[in-house]
Formats: structure tokens, C-alpha cells, sequence
């Protein structure tokens, strides 16, 4: 006898290395910023990734936007520039990472005709990521995830401004960010259990999907939640991740320390291990929440009655 799937009327997502592979993307593009950069400031590539993880650990985040801006070799080769001088004379590094970012970065395979599948089902799906909000607003924007998705939580960026000194709008075809604390990190339940209450869907009928174990699916598991490891996500070229941790403001030991089994691993392991992100409609239910209003609209709408 088939064993009945559990049902989902909230499917989360984590993002990075979840819905595309963020390391095959980002490391190329740095590298490309960081040649062009190299010769413009007359140094070192290897001089000037080691500047750039001390600006990333200054504010741990190796997504910091802009963050070759505020590096010393900058610092000492462009002194006494605003930054949007700065950001003027660096525009060929500038482009060259995001060249190589428009030909990376791309949702794996699947991803797409998965999540439209799960979509027609009237079942809620968003992101949630630690990237900050202004990082992730521009890559959902590239991938089209505001079709898929209805919004993305993400924690606000406390920073610098942009360089150019503007407050540009967002695109008409944006995608919603739903901005959490600067300080809501992962592995902490509380964050999934606001999301699960502002969908106005209970944590048990709440489907987390991430690539992290110690994160993500700890997080979801101590929520009151289903979790499934998305383990394609951890698959790395060597090359590429050995240059990630050399750019990253990850501490050495705490990137040690999460490759070993702990504890809440073996407390909270996940519900279901995915070797792709289509095999997920094989283990869960996915439907509407009945209770919602959005449900009853749907019904209503398909039984050609007034929505009001």
C-alpha cells in the first residue's frame, strides 16, 4: 500500500544553490570583476581578493554591494575621490561582473515547469534567503521569479548607499520583497514561523526546501515544519569553492565546524533528500489552504460566482 503524502498549502524556498546555483554564477563573475579591476588599480589579483574579503568580513556579507569600493587598494590608488568618481574609473570591473553574471545565472533545469505545476494548485510559494534585500531584488528580477513566486523575504540591507547617489524605483515587473530584520539569520525558527503566519498557514502544513542542513532544515524542523534537503545544491565545482571561501567573511572554523554532523542535525534531520528539484511533487500534496480567503476566491471564481 502507498504510503498517503503529506499536504503542503505553503511551499518555501530558500534561493541560493536552491533555485539556481548561486557559487556557479558569483565566483566567475568575481573573478572577472577582480581581473579588470586588478588592472586598473596596477596590482595584484591575489592582493586585491584578499582586500575584498576584509571588506566582506568587516560586514559580513560577501554579497556586500559595492564592496570593491571601499577596499584599501581603492582606498590608496583613488584617494581623496567621491565614490562616484570612483565607481566612474572601476565601471569597466563593474560591467565585466555583470556580463558574466547574465551568462551564469540561470534557475536549474527544473525549477520552473516544478514550480508553475505546484502554482496551479493554489498553494502558496515564496523565497527566503539571507542575501539581503537589495541582492536578491535584482536576481529574482533577472531569473523572472516574479512568476513563480508571490514575494521574497529577505533581511534589509544596512549599508552604504549607492554610489551613484540615487534611490532608483523598482521595475514595474519586480518582484515583492517582504523586508525582514538585518539581523534575521538562519538557523532561527522564529523567522519561518513569521512567514508561515503572515501566509496565514499553519507551520505543519508549511514545506521548507533548502540546500543548507544546519540552516535550513534545522530551522524548519524546530518551526514545526516539513523540511527537504535539496542536496543537488551542494554539489560545487572544487575550483570554484575553494575561491569562495577565500573571498567569503565566513569564519575557516565555522566552515569547518558546518561539514560535521551536530546535534540539531541529528534532532531535526529532513523530512526528504531531493537529488533534483522536480522530485518534489512525488513526496508532498500540494493544494490551497480551504480556510484562506485567496481559496475561497479561486473556488468561487471556478464555480463562476461573485467573488464578493
Amino acid at each position: 500500500m502507498t504510503a498517503r503524502r503529506p499536504r503542503v498549502n505553503a511551499l518555501i524556498l530558500d534561493m541560493d544553490n536552491t533555485l539556481y546555483d548561486w557559487v556557479a554564477y558569483f565566483v566567475p563573475a568575481v573573478r572577472a570583476m577582480v581581473t579588470e579591476a586588478a588592472k586598473l588599480l596596477d596590482m595584484s589579483e591575489d592582493e586585491l581578493r584578499g582586500d575584498l574579503q576584509a571588506v566582506h568580513r568587516k560586514h559580513g556579507n560577501t554579497e556586500h554591494p559595492f564592496a570593491l569600493l571601499e577596499t584599501t587598494a581603492v582606498e590608496r590608488h583613488l584617494p581623496g575621490m567621491s565614490q562616484r568618481a570612483r565607481h566612474e574609473y572601476l565601471l569597466p570591473a563593474f560591467a565585466a561582473f555583470n556580463e558574466v553574471r547574465r551568462h551564469h545565472l540561470r534557475l536549474y533545469a527544473d525549477v520552473e515547469r516544478t514550480l508553475q505545476a505546484i502554482k496551479s494548485t493554489g498553494c502558496r510559494i515564496v523565497g527566503h534567503t539571507e542575501a539581503k534585500d537589495v541582492n536578491i531584488s535584482s536576481r529574482a528580477r533577472a531569473l523572472g521569479l516574479e512568476a513563480m513566486l508571490e514575494a521574497v523575504y529577505a533581511p534589509q540591507f544596512i549599508g552604504p548607499p549607492h554610489p551613484l547617489g540615487v534611490d532608483r524605483p523598482s521595475p514595474p515587473t519586480a518582484i515583492e520583497v517582504r523586508v525582514l530584520p538585518p539581523t534575521a539569520r538562519k538557523p532561527n525558527p522564529d523567522i519561518a514561523r513569521r512567514i508561515a503566519e503572515q501566509l496565514g498557514v499553519p507551520p505543519n502544513r508549511c514545506l521548507y526546501v533548502g540546500d543548507n542542513l544546519s540552516k535550513d532544515v534545522v530551522m524548519a524542523k524546530r518551526a514545526g515544519m516539513f523540511a527537504a534537503w535539496a542536496r543537488y545544491g551542494t554539489h560545487h565545482d572544487p575550483g570554484l569553492w575553494r575561491d569562495l571561501v577565500a573571498l567569503s567573511h565566513w569564519d575557516p572554523a565555522a566552515v569547518s565546524a558546518a561539514e560535521k554532523t551536530s546535534d540539531d542535525l541529528t534532532r531535526f534531520g529532513p523530512d526528504v533528500t531531493l537529488d533534483a528539484f522536480h522530485e518534489l511533487p512525488g513526496h508532498y500534496t500540494f493544494a490551497a489552504d480551504p480556510g484562506s480567503r485567496r481559496s475561497q476566491l479561486a473556488s468561487n471564481c471556478r464555480a463562476g460566482g461573485s467573488a464578493e
